[in-house]
């Protein structure tokens, strides 16, 4: 079985947690694995992904995370965090969706302990990308000092 997130329910189908912006959607820009690797070697160092993020031309979305769940609903892994082609060409914006993806995983993985992260994952798209955006922002700060 897995989770979907997005509508907070189990269903039999893969888990999509999708980082898209729809306004950039007829121009995207592809990626290697070696930008990816080399991001996550350098700038996303200090962070331990539960998976390592792997690019995935033919997803629709800058990035998806997919996670499987045990029938009674606890996180049994996360499965995969696919990285596709991006909204814009440059490195910040495939960091920023690095660690979008992250926190998705993270909120994924924490929401069945910890009432601040269950909170987080059925309230919404709109709410959850509103934590998230906030938490990259933070770490990107970090990086500038």
């Amino acid at each position: 079985m897995l989770y979907n997130s997005d509508c907070g329910i189990i269903v039999d189908m893969e888990t999509e947690i999708s980082h898209t912006n729809p306004s950039f959607a007829s121009v995207r820009y592809p990626v290697t694995q070696e930008q990816i690797d080399d991001i996550l070697k350098n700038e996303l160092r200090s962070l331990e992904f539960p998976v390592w993020p792997v690019y995935n031309s033919r997803i629709r979305a800058n990035g998806i995370t997919k996670g499987e769940v045990y029938p009674w609903g606890q996180l049994k892994r996360i499965i995969s965090i696919e990285i596709g082609r991006q909204d814009r060409s440059d490195r910040k914006f495939l960091a920023d969706t690095l660690l979008h993806e992250y926190f998705e995983a993270e909120i994924m993985a924490r929401q069945f302990e910890d009432e601040f992260y269950r909170g987080l994952s059925k309230a919404g798209d709109s709410k959850r990308h509103e934590w998230i955006d906030k938490k990259i922002a933070e770490f990107l700060d970090g990086l500038e000092e």
